[in-house]
């Protein structure tokens, strides 16, 4: 699976949030690091260091972030 740059996703990897993600469990704030949990068709779902679990679109994160 790829991100919105086209770098490939890896379990256990880390990524950056692209935007602010608003739900009803509260916000993903943009330029949050995360570290990938699992790899769907449609989403990817990331846990933040507050091991607090995200379900993603691919288009919502980077993993080139450096």
């Amino acid at each position: 699976m790829k991100d919105v740059r086209g770098a490939k996703l890896n379990i256990g990897g880390r990524v950056c949030v692209q935007e602010d993600i608003p739900t009803i469990d509260g916000m993903l704030y943009k330029n949050t690091i995360c570290k990938v949990d699992s790899l769907e068709e449609g989403k990817l779902r990331v846990q933040d260091r507050s091991g607090k679990l995200w379900w993603v679109n691919y288009s919502q994160v980077s993993a080139s972030f450096l």
